[in-house]
């Protein structure tokens, strides 16, 4: 009977041991290095963005963002007169759609917090400015659904004077040309296509240079739309400030396990960083995740998406661009037709990331929680070219990876500006 006890007793203790190691750690004393010092200070948000677009003269105009931030809310620029930009990047909700809004999309909507720093954009890469994107949902059938002699027609009606003071004089030959109230070489109805090639060239490359501003407008807007600094940003400059700095010492403004949590995110092991760094917590890169139910424009991913780019009318190297060709690089040298491309995606910043669910390109996840055993699995379905390692964390690290994350959001949820 005592060997029996002892044999139970000590079965416990192992069952005991076991779970204290597996859900809760030892206490961390938290040490960085210099050269984690380091990839810290490049994760801080910094006190001024740097961005520029040699495609886009208007990028920085204090006016041409003005009418964006106008056309931005205006419900005109669609089809029933019914959605906005802003009806889907919605500013309470850091530009992004919130997760019980009545409106219904197949994808997820990105925020626009920082997005003027990236150089690719769209889900696949399709788009190779800001202004090219924010083209393409103003006539996507299943967003705005409008086309450009639509939205042309209303802006220079509507903004005459803005229009004006930001690009110059009106267009006459529009002014003085009765245009079909429907028209756009990619309207998915063949009598819209066929009133755009009824224009005739000269009108149609008018039309386009006043839809390509009403681009160029809408990326100036966005252009001042950045994330605010966040509890995980403050650390950062009580971490990295000089010795004997008033900033320095005093209770660390993140919890023992949001530390470890980050010590995780830029470890080896973590291989978070890999993907998510910068300012932002995205390279801005694609990579293919084979996340479960891809969105029909994930499945070939970049692979598609940089062919969609180099065709679109509206790319750095287009007629509508204000750059010249040799400041066109990343469209020049930019990589094809290789299988590493295949359903990559781009990387979203994870700023504000516990507050814009769902998540993944298509909103396969309803929670971090979710995301982070997607990833400590990395499960890749046969075939399937794959950018993901298994991470075997154990519970407890997942833990404090999620609280971490959480670190990521802004305390004040208003508009933000440059």
């Amino acid at each position: 009977m005592l060997n029996k006890a002892m044999v139970i007793v000590g079965s416990a203790i192992t069952v005991l041991l076991i779970y204290l190691i597996t859900y809760n750690p030892a206490p961390v004393i938290t040490i960085w290095t210099d050269e984690e010092l380091a990839i810290l200070r490049s994760l801080r948000l910094p006190s001024k963005w740097e961005i520029n677009d040699p495609s886009n003269n208007y990028l920085l105009n204090p006016q041409a963002a003005l009418l964006g931030k106008l056309l931005f809310s205006d419900t005109q620029l669609s089809r029933y007169q019914q959605i906005a930009c802003a009806s889907c990047h919605q500013p309470e909700y850091y530009f992004t759609l919130a997760a019980n809004s009545d409106i219904s999309l197949d994808k997820q909507v990105p925020t626009l917090l920082g997005i003027a720093s990236f150089n690719w954009f769209m889900l696949d890469g399709s788009a190779d400015s800001l202004w090219a994107q924010a083209l393409k949902p103003l006539e996507n059938h299943i967003e705005h659904g409008g086309t450009r002699t639509q939205y042309v027609q209303y802006v220079l009606n509507r903004y005459p004077q803005l229009y004006q003071t930001v690009f110059g004089s009106l267009p006459a030959l529009l002014m003085n040309t009765i245009l079909p109230e429907q028209a756009s070489p990619t309207s998915q109805y063949v009598e819209e296509q066929k009133n755009w090639q009824w224009l005739g060239i000269q009108i149609q490359t008018e039309i386009n240079r006043v839809y390509a501003n009403i681009g160029k407008s809408l990326a100036a807007y966005q252009a001042t739309l950045w994330p605010r600094d966040t509890r995980f940003d403050r650390y950062i400059d009580q971490v990295t400030a000089p010795p004997r700095s008033p900033d320095i010492g005093g209770k660390p403004l993140l919890s023992e396990n949001e530390i470890a949590g980050l010590k995780l995110f830029i470890s080896a092991q973590g291989q978070c960083i890999r993907c998510h760094n910068g300012a932002l917590f995205s390279n801005g890169d694609f990579h293919a995740t084979t996340v479960p139910m891809p969105h029909l424009s994930a499945q070939k991913g970049r692979f598609t998406g940089v062919e969609h780019a180099l065709k679109d009318p509206f790319n750095c190297l287009g007629y509508y661009s204000d750059s010249e060709a040799a400041q066109c690089k990343e469209l020049i040298f930019i990589k094809r037709a290789s299988d590493e491309l295949k359903g990559a995606t781009k990387v979203p910043s994870l700023r504000n990331i516990a507050d814009t669910a769902p998540y993944m390109h298509a909103g396969q996840f309803c929670t971090l929680t979710e995301v982070l055993h997607y990833y400590n699995r990395a499960a890749t379905p046969f075939g399937a070219h794959s950018d993901l390692a298994p991470l075997k964390l154990l519970p407890y690290q997942l833990n404090q990876l999620e609280v971490f994350l959480r670190t990521l959001s802004e305390e004040n949820i208003d508009e933000p500006t440059r």
